[in-house]
C-alpha cells in the first residue's frame, strides 16, 4: 500500500537473460530471507532486520510475501503492493514492490525501481490500535526519527488518531488535511488508495507519515488504514529518514534486476514488461515469451 516515489546498472550476465525474456528454474516460494543481496544497501538490510526483530519481541509473526512477478499484466506484471487482507492481526509480511509508474520521478532523489514494506493490519477499524501504537515507537524510541520532522497527511477521519500521534509528539499543527472526495479520485493514499485497474481493487482511506529530510523534501515513511485494514512501513524510505540521505533510482536498478530475475527464476514465469521498461531495455519479441 506504501506510496510513492519510493536500487549498480545492468551487467552483461543481465542483459543476456534480458534477451531471452525467460528465467527458468525450479518453483518456489517467495522469502524474505533468501533475496539479501535484492536491497539497495546494507543499511537497508539493517532497518529491515531492526523491524523483524522489533515486531517478532512483540509477538508477531511472518507470512510469506507474494510474488514480485505476478503473472498478470497490470503495473507491467509486477507486485503493485501487499495485500492487506491477507494479514492477521498478528502477522507481518516483507514484501518486495515495484512501480511503472514510478518512472516518471526516476530523476527525482528518493524514487527508487524496487521498494520493501513491512505490511501490518491496523486491525480494530477507525481507532488506533497495538501495530499502529508499535508503529510509532519504532519510529520514535527505536530509530531516533525526530517528531518535529514528521507530517501527517489524510482526510479530516484520521482525527481519532490524533490523541495517540500526540503521545509521540505529532502535533495537530503537524497535520495537513485533504478533502476525502479528491483524495479518492486520485486513489494514491495519503487520504484514499485505490488504483485505477488493480487486480484486486483494494479501496480503503488511510493517512500517511511524512519525514521532511534537513534539505526540506518530505519522503513518505508510514501508511495507516483508517478502517482496519492496511499499514506499511517503508523499509528503504525509513533507511532515508533515518540517515538523513536520498537514494536514487540509479542506485536501485541492480537491486531491482535481480530481484525480478529471482522471482521470475523461482516461479518459472517470463520476465515481465516492466522488467524491460524500468530498466530500459527493448521488449523482447512476441515469441519470446513475453508476459
Amino acid at each position: 500500500m506504501l506510496r510513492r516515489t519510493f536500487i549498480g546498472l545492468t551487467t552483461t550476465a543481465g542483459l543476456a537473460l534480458a534477451s531471452l525474456g525467460r528465467v527458468k528454474h525450479a518453483k518456489g516460494e517467495e522469502d524474505h530471507d533468501s533475496d539479501q543481496d535484492c536491497y539497495i544497501n546494507l543499511q537497508a538490510v539493517q532497518t529491515r532486520d531492526e523491524l523483524i526483530k522489533y515486531f517478532k519481541e512483540n509477538g508477531y509473526h511472518s507470512i510469506n510475501p507474494l510474488p514480485l512477478v505476478t503473472g498478470v499484466e497490470f503495473n507491467g506484471g509486477l507486485q503493485f503492493d501487499d495485500d492487506s487482507l491477507r494479514i492477521g492481526a498478528r502477522d507481518y509480511s516483507i514484501q518486495a514492490s515495484a512501480r511503472v509508474e514510478d518512472l516518471s520521478e526516476k530523476n527525482k532523489p528518493g524514487a527508487l525501481p524496487l521498494f520493501h514494506v513491512m505490511a501490518l493490519s491496523p486491525a480494530g477499524g477507525i481507532q488506533p490500535n497495538q501495530s499502529i501504537d508499535l508503529s510509532l515507537k519504532f519510529l520514535i524510541n527505536q530509530l531516533g526519527i525526530v517528531h518535529d520532522r514528521l507530517r501527517v497527511t489524510g482526510t479530516n477521519h484520521l482525527s481519532a488518531h490524533l490523541p495517540l500521534l500526540q503521545q509521540y509528539g505529532i502535533q495537530e499543527s503537524q497535520i495537513r488535511f485533504v478533502d476525502l472526495k479528491e483524495a479518492r479520485i486520485a486513489g494514491k493514499g495519503s487520504g484514499y488508495f485505490e488504483p485505477k485497474g488493480h487486480p484486486r481493487s483494494p479501496s480503503l482511506e488511510t493517512y500517511s507519515i511524512e519525514y521532511v529530510l534537513p534539505s526540506g523534501q518530505e519522503i513518505e515513511i508510514v501508511e495507516i488504514g483508517l478502517d482496519g485494514i492496511g499499514l506499511g512501513l517503508g523499509i528503504e524510505r525509513l533507511t532515508m529518514a533515518r540517515h538523513n540521505q536520498l537514494l536514487t533510482w540509479k542506485q536501485g536498478l541492480k537491486s531491482f534486476r535481480d530481484a525480478v530475475q529471482a522471482s521470475a527464476q523461482r516461479q518459472d514465469l517470463p520476465l515481465p514488461r516492466g522488467y524491460f521498461e524500468i530498466l530500459g531495455l527493448p521488449q523482447p519479441d512476441s515469441d519470446t515469451g513475453d508476459a
